[in-house]
């Protein structure tokens, strides 16, 4: 059995070295991570698993002097709390069968005893977390562990595992993964799928301790202190960002402040309000950024140096905002809706590459997945017995199928004098959460004064929409036919797929296209909607809803009547809309 130990027990070892040489880490199966780093979990997105490069296990959790010593393994599940004793007993099995079936069909009292002997050495070498207490695997399954009583026990999301094993036995970690998902399951709970490992740096020193949570320093410490000063230096930044439209904006009004009479102001003011400016500055003043001298505002130290930390950090404060439009959480609102549209998305079957299955007579034909089929035949011909692998048909496994229904959206934005300020903001705010979220072609149109135009064309790519976005000034009439034309036009000519109007709007058409009379062009306008087979989603206020009632009729779109035009409202309307229309 030397030769086949030793060559089945290469390909692991080497794929695993492979890894942990890079700072990485892997996932073994559907539910279990391992490297030698901390592992990370935002609940927000319970499938994501982050591996901080920079902070080694060993040393984080058991006060290590050295890196790479330990591993960390956690295998995650549903919220439960089991039972640690359950859980080592079961580890514990798991490694003796490990050695058992390495020492093959011997089955003398030497090699018994050596079995027994291997097994509790490994087992004193992995300690155990649950919520029902921790320690190692051998004093567990000992019960030489005081455990935490079953009423302080809080529900935990993983089973936390550190370990030190050679590389030689790095098959041994399948077993002890095994057995644990067993010990899950066994007390009748649903084991948890890791959709994907991201690997990234902590940004912020985190003292030791056992448990996968990251602690932070004490409150009162020098350490705690600068972290707070940063972390309101940054929601400062967001909120002018969020004000602005982007930091690029933000930054640019930092630098309108350190001119001479703050001769750049007006520029600001006309695009995003009067109002909201002096709230701005009032905000600004209030967290000692700027003061308000004689004729000028003029910034603080504290202002010179957030202006200098945005100049110097824009490109990350950038990404900042990215990630905080993606992970904005939905509000769900209450608002009238009249629904005419029975117009359903068409779909396209694609190859699910994160889905696999069996191959059978009933399967769909599709590609084979060969790292899968390689791990399966290796399992079986492990078990069997087998100096090399066998591939058989029960051994192949296919992708899977999956229905795919891209929308492309047009956003039409009612940019006349009324729309400046919040509600400009909201909407551009939409655009660019369905732009970040979907990742699917998005465009903007712009209808003001007496005509309308593409602020963005059909587009991916984010500083595309931003730089279009920015061009947006509200100011004028309402010329909504001219503005469902020329979305309409854009949609056509760009072949969008299953495309979905967006209309927004707070008032009534003002300007005409064709006749005399602007509601009547823009009910004709809307007719064409219908004619070429485009979903349209109307998004009103109480003032106009007679009018947008009629509209969405003639259109055959669905009408929603919101109490104010905000990113919150507008968000939801929308992505409840282009969720409906994509898997209709």
């Amino acid at each position: 059995m030397e030769n086949y130990e030793r060559h089945h027990r290469m390909t692991l070892e080497n794929y695993l070295t492979a890894y942990f040489k890079k700072n990485q880490g892997v996932r073994l199966g559907e539910t279990t991570v391992l490297s030698s780093k901390v592992h990370g979990n935002d609940p927000k997105t319970p499938g994501e698993i982050r591996i901080y490069t920079d902070q080694d296990a060993g040393r984080y959790y058991l006060k290590n002097t050295e890196n790479d010593l330990v591993l960390h393994m956690d295998v995650f599940h549903e919220p439960a709390t089991l039972d640690p004793v359950y859980v080592a007993r079961r580890i514990w099995q798991g490694i003796e069968t490990y050695y058992i079936k390495l020492r093959g069909e011997d089955r003398s009292a030497y090699i018994k005893d050596e079995i027994t002997s291997l097994t509790i050495a490994l087992a004193k070498k992995i300690v155990l977390k649950t919520s029902g207490g921790n320690g190692s695997i051998f004093d567990l399954a000992s019960r030489k562990v005081e455990l935490i009583p079953e009423k302080a026990r809080k529900p935990q999301t993983h089973v936390h595992l550190l370990f030190s094993v050679d590389p030689n036995h790095y098959d041994s970690i399948l077993f002890i993964a095994d057995a644990v998902e067993q010990a899950i399951m066994n007390q009748g709970f649903e084991i948890r799928r890791v959709e994907k490992i991201i690997h990234c740096e902590k940004e912020i020193e985190t003292t030791p301790g056992m448990g996968i949570g990251l602690g932070l320093p004490g409150f009162k410490s020098p350490e705690a202190q600068k972290y707070r000063a940063h972390q309101n230096r940054l929601q400062i930044i967001m909120n002018l960002a969020s004000a602005f439209g982007s930091v690029e904006e933000a930054a640019r009004f930092m630098e309108a402040l350190s001119t001479a009479g703050n001769v750049f102001l007006g520029a600001f003011a006309k695009r995003h309000g009067d109002g909201d400016l002096k709230q701005t500055l009032l905000d600004l003043s209030n967290a000692n950024i700027v003061k308000k001298g004689t004729f000028a505002f003029t910034l603080t130290d504290e202002g010179k140096a957030l202006r200098d930390f945005m100049r110097d950090h824009q490109k990350e404060l950038e990404a900042q905002v990215r990630k905080s439009i993606r992970r904005y959480q939905i509000v769900r609102h209450n608002y009238k809706s009249y629904r005419n549209s029975e117009l359903k998305s068409r779909k396209s079957q694609l190859t699910d590459h994160k889905k696999t299955m069996s191959l059978n007579d009933r399967a769909w034909l599709s590609d084979i997945a060969i790292p899968e089929t390689i791990i399966s035949a290796s399992a079986r011909n492990f078990l069997e017995g087998r100096p090399r692998i066998e591939i058989k048909k029960k051994d192949i496994k296919i992708f899977g199928q999956k229905s795919f229904a891209p929308i492309d959206t047009c956003i039409a934005i009612d940019c006349s004098g009324s729309m400046v300020g919040e509600k400009i903001r909201a909407v551009s705010y939409l655009a660019e959460h369905f732009l970040l979220t979907s990742k699917e072609k998005v465009s903007v149109v712009a209808f003001q004064e007496m005509k309308a135009r593409v602020v963005v064309p059909f587009t991916k790519n984010y500083q595309k929409l931003q730089d279009g976005l920015r061009t947006v000034q509200p100011e004028g009439l309402t010329p909504l036919a001219q503005g469902i034309v020329t979305s309409i036009e854009l949609i056509g000519r760009k072949r969008a797929r299953n495309p979905l109007l967006v209309l927004i709007t707070d008032g009534i058409p003002n300007f005409p296209l064709w006749t005399t009379d602007a509601q009547k062009d823009a009910l004709r306008a809307a007719k064409m909607i219908s004619d070429n087979k485009i979903r349209l989603v109307c998004i009103g206020v109480i003032p106009n809803e007679d009018f947008m009632k009629e509209l969405a009729s003639v259109g055959e779109g669905n009408l929603y009547i919101v109490d104010e035009l905000d990113k919150n409202s507008l968000v939801d309307v929308v992505t409840q809309e282009w969720q409906q229309y994509k898997y209709s």
